[in-house]
């Protein structure tokens, strides 16, 4: 959804009765697409799932850090486990989340409450927006009757782009997060960790910058998804 669209649909929502923190969230400004990168304040975040489906798949933990003044500020950084309605089943095998780890979790509304909060009046940054943010839009209809309402950045999507100007797309190469990062000679990190993978997130955004335009000539609207 455009910058525009995001703005409308709030304005609509902000005559309903949303409880906290959603109407909150809905109630702050959006930030603006003209803003420098350097003066804008982003959410890197990223979810561990019992599933790839983003229309049945439970939270099983999650973990951001926040972007600000063109740095990742790692005093912000942040996880939670959380307890899933369901069976954690054959996913444990890639993240390591058995049930019994994640039974002492938070509720997923706790979880979602943590995320809303944090993400008031700034922008949302995932790899790979079509599982971890369609999953935060079902969750938020579930809870709230509404979508996450926040302008989104795509790693994944970005470097689709970058290599779509380059005329240069290579069908079998992989857009992993680690497999991307690895082209921009970032070092290997432990995966299915949701807070390293959201820092690693935030680092790749960076070096995309550093090879590109540059974080002083890149303002928010250049990329949102």
């Amino acid at each position: 959804m455009s910058r525009y669209g995001l703005s409308l649909k709030r304005w609509f929502l902000s005559y309903r009765d949303f409880s906290r923190p959603f109407n909150e969230l809905i109630a702050q400004p959006l930030p603006a697409g003209k803003t420098c990168f350097r003066d804008a304040e982003i959410v890197s975040l990223d979810i561990e799932t019992t599933g790839l489906d983003a229309g049945t798949a439970d939270i099983l933990s999650v973990g951001w850090v926040v972007i600000r003044g063109g740095k990742v500020d790692l005093s912000t950084a942040e996880s939670h486990i959380v307890r899933p309605r369901g069976a954690v089943g054959g996913s444990a095998a890639i993240h390591g989340l058995t049930d019994t780890a994640v039974q002492s979790g938070v509720d997923w509304t706790v979880a979602l409450g943590k995320i809303i909060v944090v993400l008031t009046g700034r922008a949302l940054l995932v790899h790979h927006a079509g599982l971890d943010k369609a999953l935060l839009d079902r969750l938020c209809k579930q809870q709230f009757g509404a979508p996450l309402l926040v302008p989104v950045i795509d790693t994944l999507a970005l470097e689709n782009r970058r290599q779509r100007r380059r005329h240069h797309v290579e069908a079998n190469q992989s857009l992993r997060l680690a497999d991307i990062r690895d082209r921009y000679r970032l070092p290997r990190y432990a995966a299915h960790d949701c807070l390293v993978d959201a820092i690693a997130t935030a680092e790749l955004l960076m070096a995309m910058l550093a090879h590109n335009d540059g974080a002083e000539r890149t303002s928010l609207g250049d990329l949102y998804s």
